[in-house]
């Protein structure tokens, strides 16, 4: 394996747990969407992922280079993860979720010791990839308050370079705890990262673990700006939409809207909803069945249009437990739809409501009902939502101008004066 050169400028390690080919979240959209602008304005982007099966090596993704790391110590993982495979027996999936007894707006997976296997050994393969490395980059930065930021820390301490770390969602840093040894590695990663917030809620929480105010840094999600967007609304908004991974259930609360629409269609036989997202089809097919909704709900899958179809929509609305600035919101209010949200991290931050867009209570049927209903009898206020829904994300959520806070944080960080961009 060899590593490109690169230019005496400004280098940024940017550490995920995975890339495509393989299926990606939220936050790892970001990490590309943030790491294409840094190109374009000087910044040299690489990008460390563990190498898994075939998928390993050398590669790029979007024109940006990917180091998906695998060594000899890998395939002791191999054989063990073959040999799972063998006796792993699938999930059950769990459509409904009771949030009076349940824990639906936290990361509850359980750590095994395969996990741990697993991030010690991108670890290690990390630290001898860079350890010739050393004089070639300046800033690591872990785009998850997960494993990947004990990686980052223990390669920061090491390499005395800086560590940018940021949770992906509104309560990752809880989940720390989780692992063995959290609140030891916990420690390690405050004593050695800076921290990007790009909620308040996520800022609020990392106080309440003991980051310091001065290592705290308010950057939001970014996302690039296009002329496209609605300037053509229905008369009667009856076609609403929602864009979101079914397999990350209880956090986009697709039971809730479920359970609401069954209610809407009472009033409104003719509207439609659109369910865009992976995930287990066949089984929220059957459970449309059996609560007679099925035919006012398509279940469309993962889809490349995304845009086509949010712009042939009359709402968006996403009903979320748990969030951190949800990109499918962002694309909706860029191209000018009333959205409905939950009154939670991301959403909040996003939505003023009922003046770009309205909240409801996480886990509320009626209140969700309520929005859902109101939008549908008021196009004219929907249209005046949408219409600063844009504004917002234009305004605020640039990637342009979120790219360029990173990077004076970067600079900041390496005490470097920055130049005009």
């Amino acid at each position: 394996m060899t590593f490109r050169k690169e230019s005496k400028s400004l280098t940024v390690i940017m550490i995920l747990d995975k890339l495509p080919p393989l299926g990606v979240g939220g936050a790892e959209t970001q990490a590309l969407r943030l790491s294409k602008r840094l190109i374009q304005i000087g910044v040299n982007v690489i990008f460390l992922t563990p190498g898994r099966d075939k998928i390993k090596g050398y590669g790029e993704v979007e024109g940006m280079p990917v180091y998906r790391l695998h060594s000899f110590f890998n395939y002791a993982w191999d054989i063990l993860s073959a040999l799972k495979k063998k006796t792993v027996v699938e999930p059950v999936v769990q459509i409904e979720y009771d949030d009076a007894t349940q824990r639906t707006n936290e990361v509850t997976t359980p750590i095994v010791i395969g996990v741990k296997l697993r991030y010690l050994i991108f670890y290690f393969n990390c630290f001898f990839f860079l350890l010739r490395r050393r004089n070639k980059f300046d800033i690591i930065h872990v785009h998850s308050m997960e494993w990947p930021s004990f990686v980052g820390a223990w390669l920061t301490k090491f390499f005395n370079k800086r560590l940018i770390i940021k949770d992906a969602t509104m309560n990752g840093i809880n989940g720390l705890a989780r692992y063995p040894g959290g609140k030891e590695k916990l420690k390690a990663v405050i004593n050695e990262a800076h921290f990007v917030a790009m909620t308040k809620a996520i800022h609020n929480n990392y106080l309440s673990f003991g980051v310091p105010e001065n290592k705290i840094i308010d950057i939001p999600n970014g996302i690039e700006i296009t002329e496209q967007h609605k300037n053509r609304y229905a008369d009667k908004n009856r076609k609403v939409i929602f864009v979101g991974n079914l397999s990350q259930q209880p956090a986009k609360g697709i039971d809730i809207l479920l359970k609401a629409w069954k209610k809407v269609i009472q009033n409104y036989p003719d509207a439609k909803l659109s369910v865009v997202g992976d995930g287990p089809l066949a089984v929220y097919n059957d459970y449309l069945v059996q609560n007679n909704i099925h035919k006012s709900v398509t279940l469309l899958g993962k889809r490349e249009d995304v845009k086509n179809l949010l712009m042939e929509s009359d709402i968006f609305v996403l009903p979320s437990r748990r969030e951190g600035m949800p990109n499918a919101l962002m694309e909706a209010m860029l191209l000018g739809l009333p959205c409905i949200g939950t009154d939670i991290s991301g959403c909040q931050d996003l939505i003023a409501d009922r003046i770009n867009g309205i909240l409801v209570p996480p886990a509320n049927i009626e209140k969700l009902l309520e929005a859902l209903v109101y939008l549908m009898e008021n196009a004219e206020a929907g249209k005046r939502m949408g219409t600063l829904a844009r504004e917002t994300i234009c305004t605020f959520n640039s990637m342009e101008i979120v790219s360029k806070q990173y990077l004076s944080l970067y600079f900041d960080l390496l005490n470097v004066r920055t130049v005009n961009t």
